[in-house]
């Protein structure tokens, strides 16, 4: 089985030591290299061909954003932002980030962050379908879950969000200027309020549970604080429904969690 090699790119010694350690305890990855900078990262990738880059968004001379603008978007290997800022998540995901992780960061994120990172690469590197399946068992073990979708169920290629217009009934998302419009009038939503429209409507008929839905937006590694979601949710219902009383769009998924419906 070939290993996912991962490239680490901070510029504090102590966080690229935090993400070795965590990385020993996932099977099917290699640490290919280190980087305290994102021009120094330039030339790894370009040196290393990672399969996926662990990358800071503030370092001291060239940060993340700006690598992936020196490197191209397009030719990027699969990007986890690991930081300590949360203000930059829509923009990790406008430039195609597989995901966004809030520092310290644990197992189980890392472990889930990659699997999607191996989902990715997967369409183009049939040689990570082994990686993927291990990566699928160890965030099952990490996390307890007693069912995870199958490798053979699941999508063979999952692309990157769309980045146009998504609509549904009277409303109007358009996912590359972060608007949203009812009836022609702009709907005022929170910064996290709009994360979660992007991540539900980029996803119609997928359930996504309240866990992942605080992973991939709050960052939080458990559902502790479910509520979060819930009174989010009701504010999408709010201000996007027709009879939010009776949603047609954002479904409540019983013991699960939501999923979106065109309708």
């Amino acid at each position: 089985m070939t290993a996912m090699r991962v490239l680490i790119v901070d510029d504090e010694p102590l966080a690229r030591q935090r993400l070795r350690h965590l990385l020993a305890e996932i099977p099917g990855t290699e640490v290919v290299g280190e980087c305290d900078d994102g021009a120094d990262a330039a030339r790894g990738i370009e040196d290393l061909a990672p399969d996926v880059v662990l990358l800071d968004v503030q370092m001291r001379r060239m940060g993340g954003f700006a690598l992936v603008d020196a490197v191209g978007a397009d030719r990027m290997p699969p990007v986890v932002f690991v930081t300590a800022y949360d203000q930059f998540a829509l923009r990790a995901f406008d430039v195609s980030a597989v995901d966004y992780l809030l520092k310290p960061v644990q197992a189980a994120q890392l472990a889930r962050a990659l699997q999607r990172a191996a989902e990715r690469r997967r369409a183009t590197d049939p040689a990570l379908h082994g990686n993927l399946r291990a990566l699928l068992e160890t965030v099952q073990t990490m996390l307890g879950e007693t069912a995870v979708a199958s490798l053979a169920a699941s999508s063979p290629e999952r692309a990157p969000a769309p980045r146009g217009i998504v609509t549904f009934a009277d409303v109007v998302v358009d996912l590359r200027a972060h608007t949203v419009h009812r009836n022609g009038v702009a709907i005022a939503l929170s910064p996290r309020g709009y994360a979660l429209l992007a991540t539900l409507v980029t996803r119609p008929g997928e359930v996504i549970t309240r866990s992942q839905l605080l992973r991939e937006i709050w960052g939080y590694s458990s559902d502790v604080m479910s509520r979060t979601v819930d009174m989010h949710i009701m504010e999408l219902r709010r201000k996007l429904e027709v009879d939010p009383a009776n949603p047609r769009h954002f479904h409540t998924v019983r013991k699960a969690g939501y999923r979106f419906e065109r309708g």
